[in-house]
């Protein structure tokens, strides 16, 4: 069968674990580093999962600058 012919993966949590947004940040830009470093457009490389791996980078970065911010207005 060829590899177009195959669904994509599922992937299912077996367990969570709550992460301080500023370790969840880290650990999905690290993952999406490595992710990069190992694809390449000529290997067929899934643009649209780095893409939202990138809009979760993103919104944890803002996220955590709100946070700060009011963590300020309360001391």
């Amino acid at each position: 069968m060829d590899d177009i012919a195959r669904p994509p993966v599922r992937l299912q949590a077996n367990s969570s674990t709550l992460l301080p947004l500023k370790a969840a940040q880290t650990r999905i830009d690290e993952f999406l580093s490595d992710l990069l470093s190992r694809s390449s457009p000529s290997k067929g490389g899934d643009a649209t999962m780095t893409a939202q791996l990138e809009k979760l980078s993103k919104a944890l970065t803002e996220q955590r600058t709100r946070h700060r911010k009011e963590e300020g207005l309360h001391d």
